[in-house]
């Protein structure tokens, strides 16, 4: 248990201080803090502790990523005057791979003792960030869809939306065992 407890401070510590050296060379920056991976390790962390599954935690850390990644896309496009061909999904591909490989790296992948860590042959915690991923890049289409269809919106709808969807699969996958 102390062994275990060790790596994970030693894999905080090294999700902290690399983004923390990398940002160091940046004027400013205009992004995710280093300290939010580190956060979501440790939310990682206690989920598993508290018995709450890689799916659900996956969901909502995915959900983080697309945000953050379509976020920093329109910034760099908004500073650069231009779009570049792709941009969107270069930069989503950067702060996805910013996310999972620090979890990758910290060991997170490797599941828990006594618990089934794979669904359709899928680590839990992967599935749960590429479905997160999904869900979120999908709610403004959807939203849109809706809109046309509809015909007027109210307030909010693609937040409301998305964060509605995050939160019906989190409930059937708590409800559901996995």
């Amino acid at each position: 248990m102390v062994e275990k407890l060790k790596k994970i401070v030693c894999s905080i510590v090294l999700a902290v201080l690399v983004p923390l050296l990398l940002l160091s060379t940046m004027q400013i920056s205009y992004g995710m803090c280093p300290l939010c991976i580190a956060g979501a390790a440790v939310g990682l962390s206690l989920a598993r502790y508290y018995g709450l599954s890689d799916i659900i935690v996956g969901l909502w850390l995915g959900a983080l990523a697309v945000s953050t990644g379509v976020w920093l896309a329109r910034l760099t496009r908004r500073k650069l005057g231009k779009r570049i061909p792709a941009q969107t999904p270069i930069v989503f591909s950067l702060v996805f791979a910013s996310t999972v490989i620090p979890f990758y790296l910290a060991g997170f992948f490797n599941g828990m003792p006594g618990m089934s860590d794979a669904v359709f042959g899928i680590n839990k915690l992967l599935f749960g960030l590429v479905l997160g991923s999904v869900i979120t890049y999908m709610g403004a289409p959807v939203s849109n869809k809706i809109k046309k269809t509809v015909g007027k919106s109210f307030p909010y709808q693609t937040i409301l939306l998305t964060l509605s969807l995050l939160a019906l699969f989190s409930f059937l996958f708590w409800y559901g065992g996995v």
